[in-house]
Parts: structure tokens; C-alpha cells; sequence
């Protein structure tokens, strides 16, 4: 039991999560706080006995030390409540940034390995409860603390009493880790299935629409049903177990109690013990039932919370299969020549792309074109670093990509998608995650053309936007992404079909911002539109992995075939 629970805490304090300085604030305020409250009951049965052979001086001494520890207990127990206070604050900030950090960094593979509702009961549910542990473990040690000492003394009244207590507190801590186990068992099976049941809510609210087309509703909740069966199985054999440990073993000390108190009784009875013994022996075994209790309770908790702390660790111990380690180049000036040189790359032993070549230079705009699943997409994953060819090198600036800094490249290659994400929350701070300089947010947004639209809602940059802004069109949307992409002053901008979903005027909008921006930035876009393919200066032909055609709309309009293919 002891081994266990050692390896529990071990794993938590893996974490890297806490502040020294509020776990020592902690441990010493837990013990002091105890060592008052273990001198209670001896001054107790000194009061007792000045009362019984009428020495009511040291009576009222004692009734006045009394006091004082009564008052030093409230104080180290306030101290302790500040002390759990500024630790759980402290951890719960930390490892919410190491998830959060954790997160970001992860590769495209990580949904298939972990669930993205994993992700959330993990980061605030499971978050919440493992920042518990210090506050459990440092009052276990003291109750353990407290319960040795009471043992010490009742065996040093009485011996039989001392080892009757010892004895029934051993086969009560043997049934506890029992099922304590048992319960543990079954509590991680069942807050897997409700990660399952999460996910398929989450599913179920972002396919709203096929469901209510295909009539899919009676099948969801037959597959739901399954999941729900599941649970409720091991939610019952949890609580089986759960209430065995509450009740069945404390059962064990009401034993040892009503024997206990026999024997003290009878030691009274006889003139062996006056009746202050048997206020100290009632004291001190009442205090060892109660730090019993209140241990099983936070022995619970930690045994509990240590799903809890597993689940932390699967998280920030995700391998990244396919990330990219950085390398220490950290070059400011960097121009925007981009070189593919032989570039091969295979996915899951399907090869997607086949001895790519080609250079572009500084303020220029190429457009990459091909049908789905040609690998036009490959290609700016692994200018983003999202993966690593198999074959060949990408240079930027003559220097190979995975020799930059993380924050040089990432400050230098920037992307702007098909359906760009936008935050819960106002323009502003939208663009304040890249940029908090109000001039030069103003100024993004000009050059997106954004900015006299912002400027005509209600309350300007102020606006908040909710649900991934849809409080405005996808037009305006495409641009304030757009503006924010900017604010980066990323010198490499790929876009990604970004006119696909926007409506006529807004596509030319998108046309003449390119048109600008190609001035001082490297831009590769990804297109099927025709007439963003005539505004290139350079047009990129993928088929099958492969480049099949380079140059100018009108050169590849006349000279390639698979091209004019793609113009139907």
C-alpha cells in the first residue's frame, strides 16, 4: 500500500508543477497544526485531574493552556488553508500552461491516438482534481503523524490497549487497500467510457446536419446505449467497492473502540487509573478514529486523483511522431527564397510526393495547382514543418528549413486556410495573440482591407465574435485572418483556397490584396480558380506526387495538357 501510494505522489511531483517555497508553507503548517491538536486532549485529562483532587489553580492553568493551543490550532489551520490556497493557484496556472504548450505543439496524428474530448476533461476536470495532492499527502503524513503518537501514548497507559489498537488499525489499513484498488480499477474504466460518450456528443453536435438528413438518430442511440451499458457497469462495481472501504472497514475500529474503552473502564473500576486516564485514553483514541477517517479520505482522493495525474502524463508524454525537431539558426533579414530540391515524401508507405524541384524567388507569387489528393497540401506542411521529407532538402534563404530556430521560422512562414479559426473573442484581442500594437493592427487591416468594415460596426475593434465568428460573413472573416497573418510580418505567406467559400467581390478584394502584398512578401497559393492562376507570375502543375508542368497561365494553357484539363 505504501509502495503504491509513494509511486502516486512520485509521478505527480513528475509534473513539475509545483512551487517549493508553498509546499514547504504547506508540510509546516500541517504540522504544526497537528502537534496542537494532539496536546488537546493530554491538557484534557490534566484538568480533569486538578478538578478531581480540588486544585482548582492549576485547574484554571491548565483550562488557560488549554485556550492557547486551542487558539494555535485555528491559527496554523488557517495558515494551512492560505498555503493550499496559493499552491493549488499556482499549480493548477502551470500545468495549464504545459498542457496548453503540449497541445500546441502537437502533429497532425495526435486526433487518431487521443480523443479530442480527452484533451478537455483532461485539461480542466482531471487538471483540477491531481492539483489536490500535495494538500491530501501533506495532511496524510500528519494524521499518520498523529495516530503513531496516539498509539505511543495509549500503549504507555496501558499496553494491551496500545497493541489491541495497533492490530485492528493493521487489518483496517489491509481491507482499505483492498478495495480501494478494486474501486480504482473500476473508476479509470468508467471515465473511459465517458470519454467515449463525450466524443460522440461532440460528433453529434458537429454532424447535426447529416444526422437529421440520413435519420441517423436511432442508430446514435443504440451506439450510445452500448457506451452507457458500459459505464453503468463499472460505475456500480465503483461504488461496491467505494462503500466497502467507507464502511465496511471502518467497522473494524468500532471494534477496537467499544474494546478499548472496556478495558479503561475496568482499569477506573479497579483504582488502577483515575478518571483523567480515561478522558486522555477516550481523547486520544477518538482522535486516532478521526485522523482514520479524515486519512481515508484524502488517501481516497489521492487514490482517486491518481487517474487523474495518468491522464496529465499521457497528455505531456504524447510522442510527436511526424514534429520536426529545431535547429539554433537565427537570422532576422530573411528575404523569402524558397528551394525544393529533389524533395521526396512518404505517409504511411504510400508516397506522396516524387522528386520535387523547383525555386522560387523573393516577391513572387506562385500558385499551386493540381486535382485532390495530388499533394498540393504536402507541400506546405512541409514548408510549415509539420513533417520532414524522406528525400532531398527545402532550403529558405540557402538554409536548410529544420536548421531555423522555432521562433525564427515560425515569425517567417505563415499560413492563411480555407476556413481560418477565430477565437471567442473581440477583433482586438484576435489580432493582440500576434500583436498587441493597436497602430499596427489598424495598419494590417488596411492593407487586408478590413478595416473600414471593422470601423462600421457598433463598437469597432471591440466587436466580439462568437462561435468561431459567425456573427459576420466568411469574407470579412478571411480578411481579419488575413490581417492577423500579417501583423506576424512573416516574410513566406501561403494560402491555402482562400477564395474557395467567398462570394465574387470578395475573391477580387482577396486579388488586389495579393496583388499588393506580393510587393515585399514570397506568397504560395493553392487554388483551383482560374483567374487566381492568370494573376500568378508562376504557376507549380502537381499530378500523382509529381510536378508535370511549370510557367505562365498562358505558356501552360497552350503547351500542357493536364493543365487545360484543370481549367474545365
Amino acid at each position: 500500500m505504501i509502495k503504491r501510494y509513494y509511486n502516486i505522489v512520485k509521478k505527480y511531483f513528475k509534473l513539475g508543477a509545483n512551487s517549493k517555497k508553498y509546499l514547504l508553507f504547506l508540510g509546516l503548517s500541517g504540522i504544526f497544526r497537528s502537534m496542537t491538536l494532539l496536546l488537546i486532549p493530554f491538557i484534557a485529562s490534566k484538568i480533569i485531574d486538578a478538578v478531581t483532587i480540588k486544585d482548582y489553580v492549576l485547574a484554571y492553568k491548565d483550562v488557560g493552556a488549554f485556550l492557547i493551543f486551542s487558539l494555535l490550532y485555528v491559527f496554523f489551520h488557517h495558515c494551512n488553508y492560505v498555503a493550499y490556497c496559493k499552491n493549488s493557484i499556482y499549480t493548477h496556472g502551470k500545468l495549464q500552461k504545459l498542457i496548453l504548450d503540449k497541445v500546441t505543439y502537437y502533429d497532425e496524428d495526435f486526433s487518431k491516438n487521443i480523443k479530442s474530448s480527452f484533451i478537455v476533461n483532461t485539461a480542466f476536470k482531471d487538471l483540477g482534481e491531481a492539483m489536490q495532492i500535495p494538500d491530501r499527502l501533506f495532511d496524510s503524513i500528519c494524521y499518520i503523524i498523529s495516530i503513531i503518537i496516539s498509539i505511543v501514548i495509549l500503549i504507555s497507559v496501558n499496553i494491551y490497549m496500545g497493541i489491541i489498537t495497533l492490530i485492528l488499525l493493521i487489518i483496517y489499513f489491509i481491507s482499505l487497500n483492498k478495495n480501494l484498488r478494486l474501486r480504482d480499477y473500476y473508476l479509470n474504466n468508467e471515465r473511459k467510457y465517458n470519454d467515449s460518450i463525450s466524443e460522440l456528443m461532440g460528433e453529434v453536435l458537429d454532424g447535426n446536419v447529416e444526422i437529421k438528413s440520413f435519420d441517423m438518430k436511432n442508430d446514435l442511440n443504440k451506439y450510445l446505449e452500448e457506451n452507457k451499458k458500459k459505464w453503468r457497469k463499472n460505475y456500480f462495481q465503483k461504488r461496491k467497492y467505494h462503500d466497502k472501504a467507507a464502511v465496511i472497514s471502518p467497522m473494524i475500529l468500532s471494534i477496537g473502540k467499544i474494546i478499548v474503552y472496556f478495558i479503561a473502564i475496568h482499569l477506573i473500576l479497579t483504582d488502577q487509573y483515575s478518571v483523567g486516564i480515561l478522558v486522555l485514553v477516550i481523547g486520544y483514541f477518538e482522535t486516532i478514529e478521526d485522523r482514520i477517517y479524515y486519512m481515508f479520505e484524502k488517501i481516497d482522493n489521492i487514490s482517486q486523483e491518481s487517474i487523474s495525474v495518468d491522464r496529465i502524463h499521457i497528455l505531456l508524454n504524447y510522442k510527436n511522431k511526424n514534429m520536426i525537431n529545431f535547429g539554433d539558426v537565427d537570422i532576422d533579414d530573411i528575404k523569402g527564397k524558397i528551394e525544393f530540391n529533389s524533395v521526396s515524401f512518404t505517409y504511411e508507405k504510400q508516397e506522396i510526393l516524387k522528386n520535387i524541384n523547383f525555386k522560387l524567388k523573393p516577391n513572387s507569387f506562385t500558385a499551386i495547382v493540381g486535382k485532390s489528393g495530388s499533394g498540393k497540401s504536402t507541400i506546405f506542411r512541409l514548408l510549415l514543418r509539420l513533417y520532414k521529407c524522406n528525400k532531398g532538402s527545402i532550403l529558405l534563404d540557402d538554409i536548410n528549413i529544420y536548421d531555423y530556430k522555432k521562433e525564427t521560422y515560425s515569425s517567417n512562414v505563415s499560413i492563411v486556410t480555407q476556413k481560418p479559426f477565430i477565437f471567442d473573442m473581440s477583433i482586438r484581442d484576435n489580432l493582440s495573440l500576434v500583436d498587441s500594437n493597436k497602430k499596427n493592427q489598424e495598419e494590417a487591416c488596411k492593407r487586408a482591407g478590413v478595416h473600414d468594415y471593422i470601423m462600421s460596426l457598433p463598437n469597432g475593434y471591440n466587436t466580439k465574435l462568437i462561435s468561431d465568428a459567425s456573427n459576420i460573413s466568411n469574407g470579412e472573416k478571411q480578411l481579419i485572418a488575413l490581417a492577423r497573418t500579417l501583423l506576424s510580418k512573416s516574410e513566406v505567406l501561403l494560402f491555402d483556397e482562400v477564395t474557395s467559400s467567398l462570394d465574387l467581390n470578395t475573391s477580387k478584394k482577396v486579388m488586389k490584396i495579393l496583388k499588393d502584398l506580393k510587393k515585399d512578401h514570397t506568397i504560395l497559393m493553392i487554388t483551383h480558380k482560374p483567374s487566381l492562376m492568370k494573376l500568378a507570375d508562376d504557376i507549380l502543375v502537381i499530378d500523382k506526387g509529381r510536378l508535370v508542368g511549370r510557367g505562365k497561365h498562358n505558356t501552360l494553357i497552350k503547351d500542357n495538357e493536364y493543365y487545360k484539363t484543370l481549367q474545365k
